[in-house]
């Protein structure tokens, strides 16, 4: 069985062996339980629903991704199994289904490359953008909402993270995400681990006229190096620019971070997740025309290193997943603190006793 890479001590970041919950969470109450028999020929890496949820594609050590048909009832039929990388495939991203003509996927892999899927007709994809310039293992990619056009971000082992645009003639605009203007130093210099888009919204949008336009975008980063990382992308300079100072909390590696969907409340939140075994809340308020400092706020310790952290789609549930395949879904309480709500197990899910 083909495992993900070793850790050497400053160059490479290993992605999670099963991203168990990077698929948005569709229902907030206890769901019906599905099981999807991939036939995968090994370890699956990542499982990722579509903005309807009635799609899923997987990938896996074996190189290939896998795309299903899931009905209401939870039943799936296979449709297509996409082959192209020459490595373990670690992470999928789906692009919003209508907004760019067709059906697209993304896909990160250890042989160091992006592939972006189409769908031309039901069932038939083939590979319609391919981005090879990171020397090391992509671990993560992403998709920007569809607001900003076809873009995406990846995450990358050799330390940097990449913004690929479409631009209007068809061509692609590729830039790193760096403090130096010439994009030479390195976003997280021990290994970029996971990237997260800043929703379109902005924080305060729903009862300000003044915010109701999409924000600049902003994109979180987490790396080797401990750090969690705020970007923005600068019109003025035509580059991305660290926004603040790296939120620092994590004593080992971030191995994964998620920005919460947000409808227009006056805040943003991210979730990061460390092999210190640590999940943290990092949140921001409207404060006159700008926006507060990052302020942090724990989970209760996990027993193991947390690999993935995951938002419902309206950003109000919060769902980690750690070692010895555990899953958990988190809820805010009205005081600010953070309760445990259900636990994902292979039999479905259940409410915590001490709920």
């Amino acid at each position: 069985m083909a495992m993900p890479p070793p850790m050497p001590p400053t160059t490479m970041a290993a992605p999670p062996p099963f991203n168990a919950i990077s698929a948005p969470i569709a229902h907030e109450s206890n769901p019906p339980k599905s099981v999807v028999d991939t036939s995968h020929a090994d370890m699956v890496h990542d499982a990722q629903l579509d903005f309807y949820g009635r799609r899923l594609a997987t990938c896996s050590s074996d190189r290939t991704i896998k795309i299903f048909q899931i009905d209401k009832n939870g039943a799936h039929r296979h449709e297509a199994t996409l082959e192209g990388h020459d490595g373990p495939v670690w992470q999928l991203a789906w692009a919003h289904p209508t907004r760019h003509g067709r059906p697209l996927l993304a896909s990160a892999s250890h042989d160091g490359r992006v592939i972006v899927w189409a769908e031309d007709s039901p069932s038939m994809w083939r590979q319609y953008y391919e981005y090879s310039w990171h020397a090391s293992s992509v671990n993560s990619v992403a998709f920007a909402p569809c607001e900003y056009g076809l873009i995406f971000a990846c995450a990358s082992s050799d330390g940097f993270v990449s913004i690929c645009s479409r631009l209007q003639d068809g061509t692609w605009d590729e830039r790193r995400v760096s403090e130096s203007v010439g994009g030479h130093a390195h976003t997280h210099p021990l290994g970029a681990n996971s990237v997260s888009w800043a929703p379109a919204v902005a924080p305060g949008g729903l009862w300000m006229p003044e915010r109701a336009a999409p924000p600049p975008m902003r994109i979180v980063t987490g790396g080797c190096d401990q750090m969690v990382k705020v970007w923005k992308f600068d019109t003025d300079s035509n580059n991305w620019v660290l926004e603040g100072k790296p939120l620092k909390g994590h004593r080992e590696m971030v191995r994964s971070v998620a920005w919460a969907p947000n409808i227009g409340l006056p805040r943003s939140v991210i979730a990061s997740a460390g092999q210190d075994r640590k999940v943290i809340l990092w949140s921001q308020e409207v404060e006159g025309d700008g926006m507060s400092d990052w302020v942090s706020t724990e989970l209760e310790p996990f027993p193991t290193p947390v690999w993935s952290v995951s938002w419902s789609p309206s950003g109000s549930v919060l769902g980690v997943a750690y070692g010895d395949d555990q899953v958990t879904l988190w809820k805010e309480e009205m005081d600010g603190s953070w309760k445990k709500v259900t636990n994902v197990t292979s039999k479905g899910t259940t409410v915590p006793e001490s709920s």
